[in-house]
Parts: C-alpha cells; structure tokens; sequence
C-alpha cells in the first residue's frame, strides 16, 4: 500500500491514517511517511518503509525493492498484519477496557 501524507502549508497533520491499518489488517506491507501519527503503526524496515515527507525519489525506491522482491512482501505483510492483530483488535481493545471500569469500580471509581 503506497500511502505518502505530508504536513500542510498551514501545520495541519493526519493522526493514524485508518487505511494503513486496513492494508496491514489484509497483509499489505506499507510504504509511507515519517509523519505524524503513522510511526506508531508503520515500524521502518519490518512492516513495511517510512520515507521523509515530499521524498519521490525515496517512495520510488521503496516500492521498486517490494516490487522486485515478493518474499519480502509476504514476510512484511504478515509482520504487519500480526501487529494490527495484537494491538487494534476490537475484542483485544475492549475486554481491556472492561477490566479498566472493572478495576477503577472495585477501587471505588477513583484513579
């Protein structure tokens, strides 16, 4: 999935972008920005590429080595879709936040 994001004229930055996880989600290796929130889901090199903002040159690079490797693909793919698996899973996500409101009600509500 090639999914380049740059900061605006006026600082305006994307968060997560949910399509990355989606792609990651379906075994996609990402190919990506080094902005904003996308590091905390993209890790550089093992699920797939993070280049600087406005870098053609280095997104070319990047997708030419996964065009030309389809190993490569397939072990960023599945390293990918394991992380979205163990930290966005929606039952992971909410038996953890059960066992919040569990833990903050059996101390009384409070932090």
């Amino acid at each position: 999935m090639l999914a380049p994001s740059v900061t605006s004229k006026n600082g305006d930055e994307e968060g997560i972008p949910v399509a990355i996880m989606e792609a990651m989600a379906h075994g996609f290796p990402v190919v990506s920005t080094d902005h904003a929130g996308i590091p905390e889901v993209v890790q550089d090199g093992e699920w797939g590429f993070l280049v600087p903002e406005r870098d053609v040159d280095a997104l070319t690079e990047k997708l030419q080595s996964l065009v030309g490797q389809p190993a490569l693909r397939t072990i960023m793919g599945c390293k990918g879709r394991k992380f979205v698996e163990e930290h966005y899973n929606i039952d992971a996500l909410n038996d953890r936040l059960v066992r919040l409101y569990e833990g903050l009600i059996g101390r009384g509500g409070c932090l």
